[in-house]
């Protein structure tokens, strides 16, 4: 083909990909035709094809569906012996429509660990399994008997969790059992451990240090076709159509062994103790002949051009209609892998920023920094043009239009604000709040709250245990000059678990870098209460796998809140065995999981702590500062020389941040620069008054060591106002002339069986294989500990890396290892305080005791016949104040406590006596007479009490009140009836009194005669 002919076709390929509107559809339409007839005229045989074929079918992947042509797919079926296209959607029979027939189907072992998709089978997407407990797929023996020339031709989606030693395929030849390692007679495999490769016997197609890309679907060709000399085969590896790697002096033939093959596999490795693969794989072709660079660009075809497609829509720039900071643009596509490069339409509005092409700035983003038009001018608007490839020459473009605000006057800079203003996990608050003050727009932000228990700067009181949670709704103001605005966020205050002593320990470690699976975290719990004796959890396999970043975890630490029910881990962001060293890491971030039982985990959070000028931001650690109410983040990191081209990495330095919910992060700031030299792993614990820190000085091999300071202001970035202690901490307490880093200190639980009463410290000896440390000692300023040996069982390793140990509960420790906790017996006990003198009602309480001797909380419910009163426990005890009018005599009360989570309901009742009421004695008498013809009621009480009285006398014709009326005086009034005759009736008399301290109250009704006055 003609230079003047690849250009035609490439504009024509060109064009037709860029005019996706309706209205083009001719242009569409002529530009492919004219492709099509040049496809005609230089179309190769299969066999012969070179230089121009290759240029062809690149250009011809740019725009054509994904479905090979008919005649292309005829083509690619010739020599295809083996052709499982996985497409299943139920049993444990994979099809095969090659040649090989039905009779070479193969067997999905372990169904319930992997699923069926229809478009491929997801292998163990829930969990990590050995190669033996896996879900995988059981190949037919002698898959490529009698092949002198081999092609695998797949499609696979390495799921980000895939960690470890494993094999995505495997073609193998075992003397025994395939269940065994011992035997292997060769084999054939690919993995995407450190780096993805095809390993061929002895011989590896690889690029060094590059890796598949994971949570993409990629296509996979491996070829190996026979040297002339008839003793040797070249291999060549495609990755979407690509050459990845070749080698050209292959001793492993397609066959394997010339016995045949009997141990073929997809998702497992030939060696039992690898991992089996997480992924999906599907159209799994094996072919008895060496497919040409047209037919792998053909059969890449489907993947390449769905992928790059995919990756254009799935571009997410964020709120484009109006932008006011700079964008981060994509690189990679997140669906695909596609590779994504950018232009703009008008760099005066956003400017496209790509770093320096060096490995050292990889990790830079590309982004559209912005101008914005000044306050008062017209926004700005430009057009973002995202060019996304994939595999040889696929190539698709996305417009994206964007707006750039102009700068805010103060409505705009408060509507902006407010738009803005988020709160994290309002629906369980379990600690303080971050309220914001101000906005990034200039906005202050003022706060009220329906609630006392949260105050207008976020510190919150929880409800006590056995509370109910609290609801309640935060407003804020958003003000600035004359604008304002409010916005609500309703919230829910979690009341406070029980309060339990703690009586073992919690250690989470890394492996170390040597090892696939040494950079993600591990857990190991202690065996009693001792933090010298450990059991990993999962025989040495990870517990939580890195999905982000570098997709590494190292030095796990993990601080439990104040209240004590959350746990926060922090991990450092980096991947030595994947990535090649920690050298070219150039991360800004850390790792964040969140958890309220040690057992469940949040999602990773990739959070960027340090600034954009550090090389890294390793072993960050955390710790709650009461004076601040929030938890200081720390960690070690140098800053580039030339931060542009990512060269010259300063002095290690130790810097913090602070935070109250591990999602919002105030500015990083120095903590310990102690220029020219190095600090690294600061540890930190309070301790009455102080802080105490240890830190490692990172002077080089052995000569690093871990040193202790001590200071009351836990903040303080003076390096000279922090007292020293222990210079040569690791050296002294150890084996001198190593090399000591990652420290741990903590205070040994009570009731700790190995150092009772004292603290613990661990150093990680990073030199010879030394792996953590652990000394004792009472004095946590002592310059020289007490050495202690440490055992760890069932852990991956002798010796973990650094990691941290926290003291945890009995039940914490059972729930981790998967021990059914028993429910908590309880006691009621009930007291009645005696009346007192003159008192008309007392109160009881009730003590409710937990049998393992920790804190009670919840209602107890007293009652008295009918009446019943529910009270809450308050340091174990409720108290209510029993009815008035209760019968004199012998009573009980009975008070049932309700229970709560696992603490069981119980009863107790306690008897007591109600005093007799004194009484107010009075002499009373009624009497009908005759004034005249008038008839009148005369009504007569005399005070026959020591003490005076008021008095009320009533009839039917009137009332009167005598106040008081003393011993032996009386009260009178005649009632005139107004009439001359009143039948038989009776009056009433009320008389009131204090008597021993007790308001007595009588009732009297004396009668009268009737009478006729007439």
């Amino acid at each position: 083909m003609s230079h003047s002919e690849v250009n035609f076709v490439c504009a024509a390929l060109v064009s037709s990909e860029r005019s996706t509107r309706p209205d083009h559809s001719d242009r569409i339409k002529e530009d492919q035709l004219r492709v099509r007839q040049q496809r005609s005229r230089h179309r190769l045989s299969r066999k012969g094809r070179g230089v121009a074929g290759l240029v062809l079918g690149a250009l011809l992947s740019v725009s054509f569906a994904a479905t090979p042509s008919h005649a292309a797919e005829e083509e690619l079926n010739e020599g295809l012996v083996h052709h499982f296209a996985l497409n299943e959607t139920s049993g444990t029979t994979l099809v095969n429509s090659g040649s090989a027939g039905s009779a070479a189907n193969a067997t999905l072992v372990n169904p319930g660990k992997a699923t069926l998709t229809g478009d491929g089978v997801r292998f163990n997407p829930d969990s990590y399994e050995s190669a033996l407990d896996g879900a995988y797929v059981k190949l037919p023996n002698n898959l490529t008997a009698g092949m002198s020339n081999l092609t695998v031709d797949y499609d696979v989606w390495i799921d980000p969790a895939n960690v470890g030693e494993h094999q995505m395929w495997g073609f193998g030849a075992k003397s025994g059992s395939c269940d065994v390692d011992t035997g292997a007679q060769g084999s054939i495999f690919a993995s995407n451990t450190q780096r993805f490769r095809v390993a061929v016997g002895s011989a590896n197609l690889q690029q060094n240090r590059v890796r598949m890309t994971e949570g993409a679907w990629t296509h996979v060709t491996y070829t190996q076709s026979l040297n002339a000399n008839g003793t040797s085969w070249t291999g060549r590896l495609y990755l979407d159509g690509v050459l990845h790697a070749t080698s050209t002096n292959l001793t492993t033939p397609p066959s394997v062994n010339a016995a045949g093959t009997n141990c073929n596999f997809l998702a497992r490795s030939q060696t039992s103790s690898h991992y089996s693969f997480r992924g999906t794989l599907r159209d799994f072709r094996v072919y008895d002949r060496a497919v040409s660079v047209d037919e792998t660009l053909a059969l890449a075809k489907r993947t390449v051009s769905t992928g790059v497609h995919a990756d254009a829509e799935a571009i997410d720039l964020g709120l484009t209609s109006a932008i006011v900071r700079d964008i981060v643009l994509p690189k990679v596509g997140s669906v695909a892998g596609s590779t994504i490069t950018w232009t703009s339409s008008d760099p005066s509005v956003v400017q496209v920023y790509t770093p320096p092409a060096l490995p050292s700035a990889r990790k830079v983003a590309v982004t559209g920094r912005i101008t914005r038009p000044a306050k008062g001018q017209p926004d700005a608007t430009a057009t973002l043009t995202a060019t996304v490839r994939k595999g040889a020459q696929e190539v698709t473009t996305r417009e994206i239009p964007v707006v750039v605000k102009a700068e805010f006057d103060d409505a705009q800079a408060v509507g902006r604000d407010t738009f803005d203003l988020t709160l994290h996990d309002t629906d369980d608050v379990r600690g303080n709040l971050d309220l914001p003050a101000t906005g990034e727009f200039g906005s202050t932000i003022t706060w009220k709250s329906t609630t006392d228990l949260v105050t207008p700067k976020g510190e919150v009181t929880r409800p006590a245990f056995g509370r109910a949670d609290a609801d309640a709704v935060l407003t804020a103001t958003i003000t600035k000059g004359s604008a304002s605005q409010t916005k609500s966020f309703p919230v829910t205050i979690t009341a406070m678990p029980r309060s339990e002593e703690r009586e073992r320990y919690f250690l989470g470690y890394f492996k170390g870098e040597g090892i696939a699976d040494g950079e993600q975290i591990m857990f190991a719990t202690s065996n009693g209460n001792t933090a010298l004796d450990w059991t990993g959890l999962t025989g040495g396999r990870p517990s939580l796998i890195s999905q982000l970043g570098d997709q590494g975890l190292r030095d796990p630490h993990i601080v439990r809140s104040p209240d004590g029910d959350t746990f926060y881990m922090i991990a450092t962001d980096l991947n030595w065995y994947d990535q090649g060293g920690y050298a070219i890491n150039d991360t800004q971030y850390i790792e964040v999981f969140e958890s309220h039982d040690l057992v469940h985990w949040t999602p990773q959070r990739h959070v960027k702590v340090a600034p954009d000028n550090a090389g890294n931001a390793f072993a960050p650690e955390s710790l709650w500062v009461e004076e601040i109410g929030a938890y200081a983040v720390f960690w070690a990191q140098s800053l580039w020389n030339d931060p542009v081209n990512r060269t010259g990495q300063g002095n290690a330095q130790m810097w913090y941040t602070t935070t109250r919910d591990f999602q919002t992060f105030s500015a990083p700031k120095v903590w310990q620069n102690p220029a020219p030299l190095s600090r690294i792993d600061t540890t930190a614990i309070r301790v009455g008054d102080y802080y105490y820190r240890v830190t490692k000085n990172e002077a080089g091999n052995q000569g690093s060591d871990i040193f202790s300071e001590k200071h009351t202001d836990f903040l303080d970035s003076n390096i000279n106002n922090w007292k020293s202690l222990a210079p040569a901490l690791g050296r002294t307490t150890w084996v001198a002339d190593q090399g000591y880093e990652g420290p741990i200190i903590f205070k040994a639980n009570p009731g700790d069986t190995s150092c009772p009463g004292q603290f613990y410290l661990w150093g990680d000896r990073y030199t010879n294989g030394g792996g953590y440390q652990a000394a004792c000692h009472e004095n946590i300023e002592a310059p020289t500990w007490n050495s202690k040996a440490i055992t760890m069982t069932n852990a991956g390793v002798v010796r973990p890396r650094h990691g941290t140990v926290i003291p945890i509960t009995l039940r914490e420790w059972n729930d981790i290892r998967k021990i059914p906790n028993s429910d908590v017996a309880t006691t009621t006990e009930v007291a009645v305080k005696p009346y007192a003198s003159g008192a008309q009602t007392t109160t009881a309480t009730a003590t409710v005791k937990a049998a393992d001797g920790f804190e009670t909380g919840g209602q107890v419910r007293f009652s008295i016949g009918s009446w019943s009163k529910l009270a809450y426990l308050e340091d174990g005890a409720a108290t209510v104040t029993l009815p008035e009018g209760l019968p004199a005599g012998t009573r009980t009360v009975k008070a049932e406590y309700l229970g709560i989570d696992y603490l069981k309901a119980s009863e107790g009742t306690a008897s007591f006596t109600v005093p007799v009421a004194p009484e107010l004695a009075l002499t009373v008498t009624a009497t009908a007479r005759c004034v005249g013809t008038t008839a009148y009621v005369a009504v007569t009480a005399v005070n026959d009490a020591a003490v005076p009285a008021n008095v009320t006398l009533t009839t039917p014709y009137g009332s009167k009140a005598v106040a008081d009326v003393a011993q032996g005086k009386q009260a009178y009034q005649s009632f005139s009836a107004r009439a001359g005759q009143i039948a038989t009736g009776s009056a009433t008399v009320t008389a009131t009194a204090t008597i021993d301290g007790r308001q007595v109250t009588s009732t009297y009704n004396p009668s009268y005669t009737a009478i006729n006055c007439a």
